[in-house]
């Protein structure tokens, strides 16, 4: 595609004020996938700036640089832009054709639950009959083809190739925040984006919980001009998302059991819910325990059924969702013990989910393991030991993954919570192991915080998820 057309077609005003006509054959962020004829944009990074290597995209074959800096001494044309990751979306889906206007797109973000119902939102289209890509914390799936995701929210030139090439006539994004600021959504257009919740995490990025909130807004200036805003307005932030949402004349559906919410929230138990749409009432039946998986629940619902489908085809069609990666997995581990591995990871849901567990397993021991991450958010910490000391009999503090802290520095930071009765092993592997070996008589392991991830331990395993290490301790333990 001719660059001249490229300035057409996007709203880069850089590059239509450019004299420069280039036929551009690809591009890319990243220089060591530069060909002859690319495009290549250099976006500075969390730790790495592209702009320090934009000569080996030179040397690659790139046709035309642009970024951010000033450049001097660069043989092919460079063109200065003032944010180079909004222009890198925005010249991504020119390039690509606009593919997700001809898509059903549905953006899900919030602190909690945007795994889990953005995979019930894909199960549950599914069923209507859509062929459905995925892109998400667990996984990214085009064409029925899954691979490992890397990000909870891929980049913007990589989500844009992928919807070119996919046959899929509906796609689902789990939105982050930092997503949303790095400008990683820009360029799609979305039929529907859902609000679920906005707790405590993150503020080792944001700062501040105005500007985590004015991140999580971002996504929603995304929406087709028919495009619908569902939001769960018991959470404050929530309200606070759906008046402002309404001042700019952008259609919201609401969702709660308070403020006369569109789809009202009458009841909610262990795993069922009761909810009203103007005269009528449904049983909504969660497929996860929990009463934040019936909320999940009643908002993946809210999607098909705005879609025309009801409540009571919806409770038929999420039953068989196959068991999602690191949310609320059960296993037994030996005679009357028991493990629960989610990735819970804030104080919020680790309260959420331990007084599930209770429910679930109420004349059980409860253990709960948890490790804080290193050079993340701080400020949340307390309130997280807190949570663990109320709804567990016991508190093991371990590490998310031994290979991205150093050891020493978070034993001194565990040091403070040695006189609440807090027991500390650094290795998260290590740390389950023995308390299932311990372990006598009904006890429920809780095992939070990287769920479906995988991180590096000494014991044995070397590098694997939760739920590998529950799995090979169950089995060291039957030997």
């Amino acid at each position: 595609m001719e660059l001249y057309k490229l300035s057409k077609l996007s709203s880069v005003t850089e590059l239509q004020n450019s004299t420069e006509n280039k036929d551009i054959t690809g591009i890319t962020e990243s220089s060591s996938k530069v060909k002859a004829g690319y495009l290549f944009i250099a976006v500075k990074g969390h730790e790495v700036d592209g702009h320090d290597f934009i000569e080996e995209a030179v040397e690659r074959g790139a046709a035309v640089v642009i970024g951010e800096y000033p450049a001097e001494q660069i043989s092919v044309p460079y063109i200065q832009v003032d944010n180079s990751r909004k222009v890198l979306g925005q010249l991504a889906a020119a390039f690509y054709g606009f593919p997700s206007r001809d898509k059903l797109v549905i953006g899900v973000t919030g602190t909690n639950g945007k795994t889990t119902t953005s995979l019930f939102i894909q199960h549950l289209l599914k069923k209507i009959g859509y062929r459905v890509s995925y892109f998400g914390t667990i996984f990214n799936e085009v064409n029925g083809v899954r691979t490992k995701s890397a990000l909870t929210t891929p980049p913007s030139c990589f989500i844009q190739e992928q919807l070119s090439q996919s046959d899929d006539e509906a796609v689902v994004i789990e939105v982050s925040s930092q997503g949303l600021a790095q400008h990683r959504m820009e360029g799609l257009e979305f039929d529907y984006a859902l609000f679920m919740n906005l707790q405590h995490d993150h503020l080792d990025y944001h700062n501040t919980m105005e500007d985590y909130f004015y991140s999580k807004k971002r996504l929603f200036s995304y929406l087709k001009s028919n495009g619908k805003a569902i939001v769960y307005t018991d959470d404050d932030w929530g309200m606070k998302l759906k008046n402002l949402l309404e001042q700019e004349g952008r259609e919201v559906l609401t969702v709660g059991s308070k403020n006369n919410a569109n789809i009202q929230i009458d009841e909610i138990l262990k795993t069922n819910g009761m909810i009203s749409i103007e005269q009528d009432t449904y049983k909504v039946k969660s497929p996860l325990p929990g009463t934040y998986n019936v909320i999940n629940t009643i908002m993946a619902g809210s999607v098909v059924y705005d879609m025309g489908k009801s409540f009571n085809q919806i409770n038929d069609w999420i039953q068989d969702i196959e068991q999602i990666a690191g949310r609320f997995e059960s296993y037994l581990i030996k005679d009357e013990v028991y493990s629960v591995v989610d990735y819970a990871h804030t104080a919020e849901a680790v309260d959420l989910l331990l007084k599930t567990v209770r429910e679930v397993y109420p004349k059980y021991r409860l253990i709960h393991i948890f490790g804080f991450r290193g050079n993340r958010d701080i400020t949340k910490r307390n309130k997280m030991i807190e949570v663990s000391s109320k709804r567990s009999d016991k508190t093991i503090l371990t590490l998310d993954d031994l290979n991205k802290v150093p050891e020493e520095e978070m034993k001194e930071e565990y040091k403070k919570y040695l006189d609440k009765g807090i027991v500390v092993e650094m290795d998260r592997t290590r740390a389950v192991y023995k308390a299932a070996a311990a372990a006598a008589g009904p006890t429920i392991i809780v095992v939070t915080g990287k769920g479906h991830e995988t991180y590096q331990q000494h014991f044995e395993l070397g590098t694997a998820t939760d739920t590998e290490t529950v799995k090979l301790i169950r089995k060291q333990l039957k030997k």
